[in-house]
């Protein structure tokens, strides 16, 4: 008899979570799709249903603790979690309300720490599992006006390198994925900074460099082929990137001491463009 693993995803509605809800799903995986509002996935039923999938959708909003307990016990044991669900708004440090603040770490903190609690003790119990979080080139590089979402995936790179440390006597793996710009709605979501800010002068470098990535973007469809790799692998890495650019921008932030990255990014916008042109051969103006 060959055991199929089972697998909750979370935030499935759009992009990575969608199309890696697909992937897995249509490679033999039972599939739990999850997410706040679940009229948004009938279509993901639709496909499920042509396809004859075993992929089903369930309600869970990760802000709320009632919420993820009521989706793990009726889905009982999990082999794989993949917290996907998450925000990623633009701002200053200064200029993010504290309320925003709390919500975004509500969400794409807490959310997590919800979920992975709730489906360790089964995957201790079955010495098997695999924990996939979604960070971003954002949880290894801060760059002006991501502070609020970079500072969340941070915590999340050290909350997932702690637990890899913790589980694995369990059997238990942990993997982030650092995908960089890719083309999702969660872009649209995004928004951009006020441009009567103080802070527009760095923001417009922040623009160039984020407006040339998302020109560039890497596909929902190549997150979840990565995904899927991890889960198959019998000694997954503690990190994946996936996409153009990904590496450069973490291997740029290492050839730079603190000084010099902060006057990268402080610098006036011309000298700036300049300056990334000559570094790594992009002319951020032309996408």
């Amino acid at each position: 008899m060959v055991y199929m693993l089972t697998a909750l995803i979370t935030g499935t509605s759009t992009g990575i979570g969608r199309s890696t809800a697909l992937r897995l799903a249509r490679d033999g995986i039972r599939v739990w799709a999850s997410m706040r509002d679940v009229s948004q996935g009938v279509s993901l039923e639709q496909i499920s249903t042509e396809e004859k999938l075993d992929l089903q959708t369930i309600q869970l909003d990760v802000e709320d603790e009632t919420s993820v307990n009521k989706a793990f016990q009726q889905i009982g044991n999990v082999d794989i979690l993949i917290n996907n669900a998450g925000i990623s708004p633009v701002g200053s440090v200064e200029e993010f309300d504290i309320s925003a603040w709390k919500n975004l770490f509500d969400i794409n903190v807490f959310g997590l720490i919800r979920c992975t609690q709730a489906a360790l003790p089964g995957m201790r119990a079955n010495q098997f599992g695999r924990i996939i979080n979604i960070s971003s080139v954002a949880g290894r590089v801060a760059i002006p006006m991501f502070g609020p979402y970079s500072s969340t995936k941070w915590s999340v790179e050290a909350i997932s390198e702690s637990l890899a440390t913790e589980s694995a006597i369990f059997g238990i793996h942990v993997t982030l994925i650092e995908p960089g710009a890719v083309a999702t709605p969660i872009r649209e979501k995004t928004g951009s900074p006020d441009r009567s800010s103080p802070y527009r002068p760095v923001a417009k470098n922040w623009g160039f460099s984020v407006g040339y990535d998302h020109a560039n973007p890497s596909e929902p469809e190549d997150v979840a082929d990565a995904i899927l790799k991890t889960i198959h692998d019998l000694h997954p890495p503690l990190r994946v990137t996936v996409g153009r650019g990904v590496k450069q921008m973490v291997k740029l932030r290492e050839q730079h001491d603190d000084r010099e990255w902060v006057d990268l990014w402080s610098a006036d916008t011309n000298n700036f463009l300049s300056r990334w042109e000559k570094l790594t051969g992009d002319d951020l103006t032309t996408p």
